[in-house]
């Protein structure tokens, strides 16, 4: 429990990326393959292409269509381009059953905005249309809640967030082990 509350301490001084969501799509095909690269943290000018190419292509499944956009958004906000994936969210959020965790990934792309109030509201809307990731959202709204100073409510939300989710503690052990480093 010391390590747990230390770890939650030290979240001031660690930069943590924000959780998303990928849009899983199955098979041998290029639009599983951007799914890949989007839950991998893939940034690259070929993963984007990958993308591109699926989405040129047609899939005929339209549920790919729209959650290639959701992945190639994820693979753009990983690169730093929150604009370039708020534009494939924008398509992608019309597909129903992908809503939550398009909604997530709009709030990922604004927070890398540093638009938090737009985050948080994000964040909110992809709880209300029953996220599949609850921890996800919590975590990232602590990322939130870290960034505009509000650190009790920031370990609120990291407080649920690895209650929900035990295996996020990984990632704030792995970030201090190479923050020592």
């Amino acid at each position: 429990m010391t390590r747990y509350i230390l770890t939650l301490i030290l979240f001031s001084f660690i930069q943590i990326t924000n959780s998303n969501a990928a849009v899983t799509v199955f098979g041998d095909t290029d639009a599983a393959t951007c799914y890949n690269h989007a839950k991998q943290g893939y940034s690259s000018r070929s993963s984007i292409n990958i993308c591109l190419n699926s989405l040129s292509e047609k899939p005929s499944v339209e549920a790919h269509v729209y959650a290639t956009r959701v992945n190639l958004g994820i693979i753009y906000n990983n690169g730093r381009k929150p604009n370039l994936a708020l534009e494939q969210f924008d398509i992608a959020i019309k597909y129903e059953s992908i809503k939550a965790e398009t909604l997530l990934n709009q709030g990922n792309s604004l927070y890398l905005l540093k638009d938090f109030t737009g985050a948080l509201s994000k964040y909110d809307e992809a709880l209300e249309n029953n996220i599949r990731d609850i921890s996800s959202v919590y975590f990232n709204k602590g990322l939130v809640f870290e960034k505009m100073g509000n650190t009790q409510d920031a370990i609120v939300f990291y407080k649920k967030a690895v209650s929900i989710n035990p295996d996020l503690m990984m990632r704030f052990d792995e970030r201090i082990r190479l923050d020592k480093s």
